[in-house]
C-alpha cells in the first residue's frame, strides 16, 4: 500500500484529470462520499512497464428506508424533547415550533388513519378511500383500496 502511494506521489496528474464528485450519503457510521476518478498510470521501476488502472466502478446502493426511517426518528425525538419543553429546556424557539407542528400533523395523521380504519371495518370501502384521498394521504389509499380487493 504504501509502495502505490509512493508510485502515485511521484507521478504527475494527467492534464484536466480531476475526480468527479458524485454526491454524499449519511451512513451508520457517518458521511460516505463518492467520487468517479480517472484513470491512473502508476510508475515505479523505470525499467518496468507503467500499469494504466480504469476507474473503478461506480456503486449506488440506495438508501431511501434508512433516510426515511432516521428523519422519522429525528422528528420523534424532537416531538418527545420539544414539543411540550418550558422556557428552561435546551431547546431552541424554531425547534419547539417545529416540534409542535410535527406534533399536531402526526395527530391529524392518526386520527385519518382511525377513520380510514373504522370505514374498512364497516366494509365502507368507497367511503374510506374517498376520507383517506380527502385527507391528502394518497399512501392510505392505495392500502385502503388494496384492502378493498377481493
Amino acid at each position: 500500500m504504501l509502495m502505490l502511494l509512493l508510485a502515485l506521489a511521484e507521478a504527475p496528474p494527467a492534464e484536466g484529470a480531476k475526480a468527479d464528485f458524485q454526491g454524499c450519503e449519511m451512513t451508520a457510521s457517518g458521511w460516505v462520499c463518492y467520487y468517479k476518478m480517472p484513470p491512473v498510470t502508476l510508475r515505479g521501476d523505470p525499467n518496468a512497464p507503467a500499469i494504466t488502472l480504469g476507474p473503478p466502478p461506480l456503486i449506488v446502493q440506495p438508501v431511501i428506508s434508512e433516510t426515511g426511517q432516521a428523519e422519522a426518528a429525528r422528528r420523534a425525538r424532537l416531538i418527545a424533547r420539544c414539543a411540550d419543553a418550558g422556557w428552561v429546556s435546551l431547546c431552541l424557539p424554531g425547534e419547539r415550533r417545529e416540534a409542535r407542528q410535527l406534533r399536531q400533523q402526526a395527530e391529524a395523521a392518526a386520527a385519518l388513519n382511525s377513520r380510514v380504519t373504522g370505514l374498512l371495518g364497516e366494509k365502507k370501502c368507497d367511503e374510506a378511500v374517498k376520507a383517506a384521498l380527502d385527507g391528502g394521504d394518497l399512501a392510505l389509499a392505495g392500502k385502503a383500496r388494496a384492502f378493498c380487493k377481493p
